[in-house]
């Protein structure tokens, strides 16, 4: 079998087969965050000093919240790529394909949560924006909403004024509750805005995209998947364990994720990602929406049979949280992205479209 092959940025500056991958991959990431690691020490004696070091190792090589940042920065340049430029936006059109590709399914997984119990409180620190993936749904709204106002305001200051103007906001918020450890204090809006840069950088790196060298070192892309991942380690450790929350330290993990987000995509130009881990890709919306109404389908299901072990348990869980997904991506998400589809935002022409399935 041949190697692969260089191809052409600017051939391909508008199909970004990776960050379907990514998404699934960090969508993924995000339910192991609720559901627990593959349980690979599980049931081990825990009376040695060594082996509960293991363990305990173990259990924190997933961190959740982290995950989240990345798909800000690629929520970015999705929104972005499309409306590089001056050309005039038909705000009305914009609007609409947008809440419709984003608010039905949330609409569907409110529907999801109460079935399965869960109290749909709208306002205060029991808030359902809190205590589900919607937090970060919030901000999204949020960001949609603005960028109109956000792309004039990039194509009249430019990023070198913009960006530090936008992260001088972020600090100055973060500051109001420097000790919090969530989100809440901070509300929709100031957490939206604490995260505005990350999200921003995501419009950078679309206008960036075409002229980003091919990166051909497996070596390389492995350190910085590394790199990221020992990053979002190290947020955990400084939540849990020095004191200084998540909320302090996201805005500038979302730094180090465009630097690799960027890098993935340089990558992308020499060697095509994994095809299953990209077709999984259109759905990950929905498994992070619905992935933990998934497990408790499957510990209610199980209820009246005995443990099948650790390893079992966790595979089938896993397995039908990813089911229960795919299930609500065919029922609710994905005829809402198809009716979006058909909203065309200019009027003169036809958009660039960009090939990144389930935005």
């Amino acid at each position: 079998m041949s190697g692969p092959t260089e191809r052409d940025p600017r051939a391909k500056s508008a199909h970004y087969s990776i960050l379907n991958a990514l998404r699934f991959v960090l969508a993924f990431w995000v339910a192991m965050g609720h559901g627990g690691i593959f349980p690979l020490f599980a049931g081990i004696d825990t009376a040695s000093p060594f082996t509960h070091l293991i363990l305990r190792a173990w259990n924190t090589v997933v961190f959740g919240t982290p995950a989240v940042i990345v798909f800000f920065v690629i929520s970015g340049f999705c929104i972005h790529l499309p409306f590089i430029g001056t050309q005039k936006l038909s705000v009305g059109r914009y609007y609409l394909r947008r809440y419709t590709r984003i608010l039905i399914p949330v609409t569907g997984a409110l529907c999801v949560y109460r079935l399965w119990g869960q109290r749909l409180i709208l306002w205060g620190e029991h808030s359902i924006l809190w205590e589900s993936p919607l937090w970060s749904l919030a901000c999204e709204e949020i960001y949609y909403a603005a960028y109109p106002f956000l792309r004039w305001a990039r194509n009249r200051l430019g990023w070198k004024k913009f960006l530090p103007l936008a992260f001088i906001a972020a600090v100055a918020t973060s500051l109001t509750h420097p000790h919090s450890v969530s989100w809440h204090d901070f509300g929709p809006f100031g957490t939206a805005l604490m995260l505005l840069p990350v999200w921003l950088l995501g419009c950078l790196l679309a206008e960036q995209s075409a002229a980003i060298p091919v990166q051909t070192s497996t070596a390389k892309i492995w350190g910085w998947r590394f790199l990221i991942w020992f990053g979002c380690w190290t947020s955990e450790m400084l939540h849990f364990k020095i004191g200084i929350p998540y909320t302090q330290t996201m805005v500038w993990f979302g730094v180090l994720a465009y630097y690799w987000v960027r890098q993935e995509i340089a990558y992308e130009k020499y060697r095509e990602p994994n095809g299953y881990l990209v077709a999984a890709g259109a759905w990950s919306y929905s498994l992070y929406l619905v992935h933990v109404q998934g497990m408790e389908l499957f510990a209610w299901l199980k209820l009246p049979l005995p443990s099948l072990g650790y390893i079992f348990d966790w595979i089938i869980t896993m397995s039908c949280s990813l089911g229960f997904a795919y299930l609500f991506y065919l029922l609710v998400e994905k005829p809402s992205h198809q009716l979006a589809r058909k909203i065309q935002v200019y009027s003169t022409r036809k958009p660039l479209e960009v090939v990144v399935a389930g935005l």
